[in-house]
């Protein structure tokens, strides 16, 4: 390697020199760079690119007794020694501004000045060198020869080198590795450079090691800056976002503080436009819309009723039937909120709800009287939307009406009044909302709205008997647990003070005692279970119960307060509950009338307070029975066991038949027959096309490709596979009632299937109405299974032909 490098050390020193020069000039030129730092780099970079050329000079003049000879050794030489000196002088700067700028050192250290100092005696003692012989001489030959002081001229660099490394030893962990990285090696390898050189006689390493760190140094000073314009550019970047969704929060803020105020003109419209904007973020996400276009349905959603605050309180609040004149007033609003929100130039779509979502679907809405796609898209989802509440809130005359009811209005109206497409997806959050929680509260004010709900609230306090309750909680096939601690009012006997359970179904999770509430919400009790294990059977066919005593509770005060754990769970037709408590134990077995109900419980009581409530759900263990039946199990099934066997479908999907591998030509004939609770359109028979690795519906890897309810709607989930549905609705088609009772007392089917590779037709026709579906599965799945399912129905002698 060495002599390698004695070889060829000419052509190394003049492309390094080279290359130090454009260095040097591309950094006079850059702008990334602090001035001073720049300024010190290039003069780094200019005494490098001199030192070493000189060197090369010095080599290739040394033994020339020429006159040119004679003195292009002893400048080259001079040259050699002085920028020597001024690299490290340049580099003593560079430390400077980073102690400075980068470090946030203070003073700068006394160090750095010491080697100002060190470089100026350096220079000094080169230029005297040049009449004393000090560093160096030449003989007759004009050869070079080491003077008696060379050492001296080795050991100024050196000792400024290691103050210089002190110094970046002592801040290196304030510095960037983009920094500390050259400067220790710019300090280091010189220093193991000038060590060997001292040995090795005839070889540059010392001024190559400089030159060459010079070089480093650029390089990762500008990788440095690069990083920083990167990390200040992100920071740009951010802080633009930031102002953005300042800009935006403002602006959410100033839309909802407009249309609250405009809300609250009427307590029957408080949180509508919320609601409605809501509702219509989530279908616009569902029709697959990008992140900037739901917010758009968003923001035009809650503004859709701006016109409100131009309409008369004569109207607003009027509860009869509007006059000729008021009618026509209220037709006049989509154009005077459309004109409003037009002032908004920069977000025009602001107004495409206020001015079409009055529009209908069939043209016969106002203001223009647009049909089917010729409406905005926007327009088309909060007609959707606007109606969905409109039926779910509270109004003066009324409750919100019953889900079902709600639902029908969109299956009836599909196609009429609102987009299929907009109205279908509408019915499938419908379908979703088991609990019925897309509605609105009982009162606007969320801490009065969450007041009875014992999965918020913490404490409860109960006066007069079932005055106050929480909103059921339902009991399914998993374990409810409730933990609460409780204790009479002051002055009243605790026999006479205690907390009770109620076991209910209702439409909105509530107990009711009002008639018409109890007949428009579908409220049914099926009985009462106090913590003393006394029960009540309101409903229920049965209700069974036992009680261990543990300890007395002679000696507890009024004070004291009791801890009780409540455990329930429902299975088919028969519920569990379990009450314990340090004095005594409850056991409660309760026979529903069948399984189409749900079963909500609710916490009440009187003259007693209830507090740390906690409410947890914990799954049943595979294979546990935890319910002993009371009554016999009831079923609804009108005929035998076909091919496969009968099965009940007491809630959507719920249960479905074995699935049956679909052949081309196959024929499946059953009975159907809405359960006494049904009275909606789609409590109906399903039926579900489908994949799995056992072919049943539970099945591992299951594949949804196609759920046709009989009714003719889609009810595919996450469908796999392309659906052509065509329904037609025939003369013996008498209306959706007349439907409806045809299969409460029960209907005959038939379904036809074809099958020519990855394509499925099946065909069906009763009661008027006739279904022609045609699945694609993707290419590549060969097999496909066909089940019976539905909602709140039975599926009786299946015969597969």
């Amino acid at each position: 390697m060495f002599a390698f490098i004695q070889a060829h050390q000419l052509n190394i020193m003049l492309s390094l020199s080279s290359i130090c020069f454009v260095v040097g000039f591309f950094t006079l030129i850059t702008k990334s760079l602090p001035r001073r730092r720049k300024l010190s780099i290039a003069y780094m970079e200019f005494a490098a690119a001199i030192l070493l050329f000189s060197d090369r000079l010095a080599y290739i003049y040394q033994g020339q007794t020429s006159a040119t000879g004679y003195y292009m050794v002893r400048l080259s030489n001079f040259l050699v020694f002085f920028q020597t000196i001024s690299v490290i002088h340049a580099f003593n700067i560079y430390l400077t501004d980073l102690c400075q700028n980068e470090i946030k050192a203070g003073k700068v250290p006394m160090r750095l000045r010491f080697v100002e100092i060190l470089s100026i005696i350096g220079w000094v003692l080169v230029v005297i060198s040049q009449f004393v012989g000090l560093y160096y001489t030449f003989d007759e030959n004009n050869v070079y020869h080491r003077g008696p002081g060379f050492l001296i001229c080795y050991m100024i660099p050196v000792v400024a080198l290691l103050f210089q490394l002190s110094v970046v030893i002592q801040y290196m962990k304030r510095l960037s590795l983009y920094i500390s990285v050259p400067v220790i090696l710019f300090t280091i390898l010189p220093l193991v450079a000038s060590i060997v050189q001292a040995l090795f006689y005839g070889v540059s390493l010392t001024n190559m090691a400089i030159v060459g760190m010079a070089i480093v140094l650029y390089i990762f000073a500008i990788i440095e800056q690069n990083e920083k314009y990167a990390q200040a550019q992100k920071q740009q970047i951010d802080d633009i976002k930031s102002v953005n969704q300042s800009v935006i929060k403002s602006f959410e803020q100033t839309v909802g503080a407009v249309t609250k105020a405009m809300d609250n003109r009427n307590k029957y419209t408080r949180g509508h436009s919320q609601r409605v904007a809501e509702y219509s973020r989530q279908i616009a996400a569902e029709l697959g819309m990008d992140e900037r276009s739901c917010f758009e349905v968003y923001q035009s959603a809650l503004l859709h009723d701006i016109a409100r605050i131009q309409m008369p309180d004569s109207i607003l609040y009027k509860t009869g039937h509007l006059t000729e004149a008021e009618t026509e007033a209220i037709k006049r609003l989509p154009l005077v909120g459309g004109n409003i929100l037009s002032e908004i130039e920069e977000l025009p779509f602001l107004q495409t709800a206020a001015r079409y979502h009055h529009e209908r679907f069939d043209g016969k809405g106002f203001p223009e009287g647009l049909k089917g796609d010729a409406i905005p898209l926007i327009a088309r989802i909060v007609t959707v939307t606007n109606a969905y509440d409109e039926m779910t809130s509270f109004k003066a005359n009324r409750q919100p009406l019953a889900q079902g009811k709600v639902r029908e209005t969109f299956v009836s109206g599909s196609g009429r009044i609102f987009d299929p497409k907009i109205a279908g997806i509408m019915i499938e959050m419908i379908d979703r909302d088991t609990e019925y929680m897309m509605r609105e509260a009982e009162d606007q004010n969320i801490e009065e709205t969450d007041k009875n709900d014992i999965t918020v609230v913490s404490r409860m306090h109960f006066d007069n008997y079932k005055e106050s309750s929480s909103d059921g909680i339902r009991v399914s096939r998993e374990y409810l647990k409730i933990r609460f601690e409780t204790r009479p009012d002051t002055g009243v006997e605790r026999k006479m003070a205690t907390p009770s359970i109620v076991l209910f179904d209702s439409f909105d999770r509530c107990i009711h005692r009002n008639e018409r509430n109890i007949k428009n919400l579908h409220y049914f009790e099926f009985g009462e279970i106090w913590m003393d294990g006394h029960t009540i059977c309101t409903s229920a066919r049965d209700i069974q119960s036992s009680i261990r005593e543990i300890e007395p509770m002679d000696n507890l005060s009024e004070n004291d307060w009791i801890a009780y754990e409540i455990e329930a769970i429902c299975l088919k037709d028969h519920v569990r509950v379990k009450i314990a408590s340090r004095y005594r134990e409850v056991d409660v077995t309760v026979a529903l009338l069948d399984s189409t109900r749900f079963v909500f419980l609710s916490l009440t009581g009187e003259n007693c307070t209830v507090k740390n409530i906690d409410v947890r759900h914990v799954p049943m263990a595979d294979n546990e029975e935890p319910i002993s039946r009371i009554a016999p199990e009831v079923n609804y099934f009108s005929r035998k066991d076909g091919d496969i066997p009968n099965v009940e479908v007491n809630d959507y999907r719920e249960e479905s038949t074995v699935g049956i591998p679909v052949d081309d030509g196959m024929r499946i004939n059953f009975h159907t027959q809405s359960l006494p609770l049904a009275n909606l359109v789609h409590h109906c028979a399903y039926i579900l096309l489908f994949d799995s690795e056992d072919g049943s519906v539970t099945g591992k890897d299951y594949k949804e490709y196609a759920c046709i309810r009989l009714d003719g709607d889609n009810a595919t989930n996450n469908g796999m596979a392309d659906n052509k549905l065509i329904v037609h609705k025939d003369e013996d088609f008498s209306g959706w009632d007349a439907w409806k009772e045809l299969n409460k007392n029960g209907m005959d089917y038939e379904v036809e299937f074809k099958r020519k590779k990855n394509r499925i037709r099946f065909t069906t026709d009763n009661g008027g109405i006739s279904i022609d579906c045609v699945t694609t599965i993707p290419k590549g799945e060969n097999s496909c299974y066909v089940a019976l399912t539905g909602n709140l129905c039975t599926l009786s002698d299946i015969r597969v032909r």
